[in-house]
C-alpha cells in the first residue's frame, strides 16, 4: 500500500487499528458520514480519481440522527440497511483505473 494512502486513511481512523489491503473503511474502521465524505474527497483530489459514479450511500451511513430510524425499524420490523464494503484494495484499484464506482 502506498504510504500517502495509508496516512490519509489513518488520519480518519478513530480506532487506530492496523490497516491492510482488505481493511474495510466503514465495517472495520468505523469511518462513515462526513468523515467518509471528506476522506473520499481528499482521496479524489490527491490521486485524481473520478467519484462521479460512486454511490456514497450504498457504502456509508449518514452521521445524522440514528435514534428515530432505529425506533421505526423496531416498530415496522424492517431490517437494518446493509452497506457494501469499500476496502483499501478498492481504493488502490481506483487509483490505477482513475475512477471509483
Amino acid at each position: 500500500m502506498e504510504k500517502e494512502l495509508r496516512e490519509l486513511i489513518e488520519s480518519y481512523n478513530p480506532l487506530k487499528d492496523a490497516i491492510g489491503n482488505r481493511t474495510r473503511l466503514y465495517h472495520d474502521l468505523n469511518i462513515y458520514g462526513d468523515d467518509a465524505a471528506e476522506l473520499l474527497s481528499r482521496f479524489s483530489e490527491l490521486y485524481g480519481v473520478d467519484l462521479s459514479k460512486f454511490r456514497f450511500n450504498d457504502y456509508f451511513p449518514n452521521e445524522g440522527d440514528w435514534i428515530l430510524p432505529s425506533i421505526l425499524r423496531l416498530i415496522t420490523l424492517k431490517p437494518s440497511k446493509t452497506y457494501k464494503e469499500l476496502t483499501v484494495e478498492n481504493l488502490e484499484k481506483a487509483i490505477e483505473a482513475g475512477y471509483l464506482e
